[in-house]
């Protein structure tokens, strides 16, 4: 069927290093949750060894599979034994016996040859290679899979620490503001400095734009204008100063109208930044949690 040839082409881009970092993870997970669809990417695997024993693959092939299969000590045993076990089927071929057509009894197995005992036993060391072969790799995808939740667990506590921050800030901000307000002058909103980044020359480095707090600002509201092709349920936002260190990062944002576009806010502690020069990456998130940069956006900052 169609869908099998494909799917036959895919592993073999696989097996052979050929795929994107993005469809090696997905031909991974599929592997891991399905087990018809690993023992089809095994058997492929089996096939691509025989080819490779018996020179069939092209030139480009043939050095992509040794950069691949040859690197590792798993699968040069694979290799190995693929060769070795054709090289015994092709003399035992030669050296068919007469008796063939005998009915079967015990006494042809005393009759083999030992050519024939070795490819026997050869071919059950490889079904229990090919058995722990197997258990290692889902143990290596197990593995990864355990990491990567390690890693998105630890995401969110800090992104739910630097949110904690963040409010704590803004309660210190308006109870500061409170206290030092005369008695009969009525409540006041904090004050908010805001700063306008643009796609287009904003996206680089050049045409830094600047942000100015005065003593009395207490919000810095950072307002990224969009373009058409940023079309995302959901943004996240990672504010670092130029020489990589994390100031905070926001998740969750969600773009509204702005004049006669569309752009994501981002509201933070003017306390939080000290002057100097900083890089705010914006990231589009998709439904399927994937994530793809929409641009880089440099700004400075100055207080008077």
């Amino acid at each position: 069927m169609r869908w099998q040839r494909s799917n036959e082409t895919l592993h073999v881009k696989y097996l052979l290093g050929n795929l994107t970092e993005e469809e090696q993870v997905q031909v991974e997970d599929r592997a891991f949750a399905d087990g018809e669809y690993l023992s089809a990417l095994e058997a492929t695997e089996a096939d691509l060894i025989d080819a490779y024993v018996r020179g069939e693959l092209s030139p480009s092939d043939r050095r992509s599979f040794e950069l691949r299969f040859l690197t590792s000590r798993e699968r040069r045993r694979k290799v190995e034994f693929a060769r070795a076990l054709a090289t015994i089927t092709s003399e035992a071929k030669a050296q068919e016996s007469p008796a063939a057509g005998r009915p079967f009894s015990m006494g042809v197995f005393r009759g083999w040859n030992p050519v024939l005992h070795f490819a026997t036993a050869m071919a059950v060391l490889l079904c229990i290679t090919g058995g722990g072969w197997l258990v290692s790799e889902n143990a290596a995808i197990r593995s990864r899979v355990a990491a990567l939740e390690a890693e998105r667990r630890d995401f969110e506590a800090r992104e739910q620490g630097l949110r904690q921050r963040l409010d704590e800030e803004q309660t210190r901000a308006a109870a500061l503001a409170t206290q030092n307000r005369p008695a009969s002058e009525p409540p006041r909103a904090p004050q908010i400095a805001s700063l306008v980044l643009a796609p287009g020359l904003s996206r680089a480095q050049t045409g830094v734009e600047r942000l100015v707090l005065s003593p009395s600002v207490q919000i810095a509201r950072i307002e990224i204008q969009l373009e058409s092709r940023d079309d995302f349920p959901r943004f996240r936002a990672e504010l670092r100063t130029r020489s990589g260190e994390e100031v905070l990062s926001r998740s969750n944002l969600v773009r509204g109208k702005s004049g006669g576009g569309l752009a994501v806010s981002l509201d933070l502690p003017a306390s939080a930044l000290a002057p100097g020069e900083y890089e705010l990456a914006l990231k589009g998130l998709g439904a399927d949690h994937s994530s793809q940069d929409i641009g880089y956006y440099y700004f400075g900052v100055e207080k008077r």
